[in-house]
């Protein structure tokens, strides 16, 4: 259990640095990393990343060298793992030139390693999960989705003290289906959730990769294969984001979704312990996806629904936009944009944060015009929303809706 987990999360580092084979120094970084909770391992983890250096180029899926696995088939217990990198780590050479052997690619980074501390570029510190749920904990609403998403983080960790340990794990999906209409924050949190995985441990990467079915399904047969394949090559290590993924449900025998579909589930399975993907779409459409192939059904599994925002949340969000474009409210204002929402959550195909943006950005064009009407602007024309400047035009909110036919005389 423990090699197969170092061996999978040694993949996945050397495919994140683009190295086309696993060596030993991919194993001791994940095994660094695995057990990071670990005093003595603690102080090595940064010797471990930095033997990684430089980054490569290689795409395909890497080659396990015979030296990786001599020295993964020495793993068997924490133990085995921490005295490997005390011993390889503290003790002075580079974990490739302990195991056997430099290629070209150590050389380099034994050279990189070498270099002058005035030639190296700073790395930024690694984020915390605390940070990242401090972040998604700061979002206006959402107190559901927050709740779940901390949930999956708690499995996560947990998993990785067990992990640490040398128990089993209780497996956790990481891929997710996000449910709910636009403008509810779904993507705003799945980028904050492929940050949570890379924070907790769950990926060695926190990439994030946006798809819609034009970017994963082609035109002609067996082309739907590849364009997929290479969304899912450029996302991992990290996140892929498909939403109205209902899109990709096959409509009739020839749609090449179908494609599309099979060559996602199969990229689950394969690269498990690097790629996690994140559906998103309307909670009726997005059953008729999932249960589209049997191989999505068995890995969604779970769901977590984004609910519409009240107008007081709206009206939040409206002056969080207001505070970072450096624009003061006139008393009253809130008021009456709360007011507008009021009039809109009702509507059909209401945009919620969408809305609340396209409200705002009204204003402020109304607020411009009345500063550059009279010739003269002042800094504060420009800068302070007035009440008169809340008003939304547009056809179905303020007015009835549009009738099909003949007028009645």
């Amino acid at each position: 259990m423990l090699r197969s987990l170092l061996r999978d999360a040694a993949l996945a580092a050397a495919k994140g640095y683009g190295h086309p084979a696993v060596e030993p120094r991919h194993v001791l970084f994940a095994a660094a990393r695995h057990f990071r909770g670990r005093p003595e391992v603690e102080a090595l983890l940064g010797r471990a990343k930095s033997a990684l250096d430089p980054r490569g180029n290689a795409v395909e899926v890497p080659k396990v060298t015979p030296e990786a696995e001599e020295l993964l088939a020495g793993l068997s217990s924490p133990e085995d793992v921490v005295a490997a990198l005390v011993k390889f780590l503290a003790s002075g050479p580079s974990p490739n030139d302990a195991a056997g052997g430099t290629t070209g690619t150590e050389t380099q980074a034994a050279h990189a390693r070498a270099a002058p501390a005035t030639d190296a570029v700073p790395r930024p510190p690694a984020e915390t999960t605390e940070q990242v749920l401090a972040e998604l904990e700061g979002l206006i609403g959402l107190t559901s989705v927050k709740r779940q998403i901390a949930s999956i983080i708690a499995v996560v960790r947990a998993n990785e003290e067990r992990s640490r340990a040398g128990l089993s794990q209780v497996t956790s999906g990481l891929h997710l289906v996000f449910t709910g209409p636009p403008g509810t924050g779904k993507t705003t949190v799945a980028r904050l959730v492929a940050r949570l995985y890379a924070a907790a441990g769950a990926l060695p990467g926190a990439n994030f990769t946006e798809a819609s079915r034009s970017d994963l399904v082609a035109g002609f047969v067996g082309q739907t294969a590849l364009k997929t394949a290479e969304v899912v090559a450029k996302t991992r290590p990290g996140v892929l984001f498909i939403d109205e993924a209902y899109a990709l449900a096959p409509t009739h025998g020839s749609d090449f979704g179908a494609e599309a579909i099979a060559t996602l589930v199969k990229a689950m399975e394969d690269h498990r312990a690097e790629f996690a993907i994140i559906a998103a779409g309307y909670g009726d459409e997005m059953a008729g996806f999932v249960g589209s192939n049997p191989g999505l059904k068995s890995r969604f599994k779970t769901y977590i629904d984004f609910p519409n925002y009240t107008p007081e949340e709206l009206t939040l969000i409206f002056a969080s936009f207001a505070k970072a474009a450096d624009i003061r409210l006139e008393d009253g204002v809130l008021a009456a944009a709360e007011g507008v929402f009021r009039r809109a959550v009702a509507k059909r195909d209401f945009g919620n944060a969408r809305f609340a943006r396209s409200l705002f950005e009204q204003s402020y064009a109304r607020m411009a015009a009345r500063a550059v009407a009279d010739g003269s602007v002042t800094i504060d024309e420009v800068t302070t929303i007035a009440v008169s400047d809340i008003e939304w035009q547009e056809s179905g909110i303020d007015r009835g809706e549009r009738r099909i036919g003949f007028a009645d005389e």
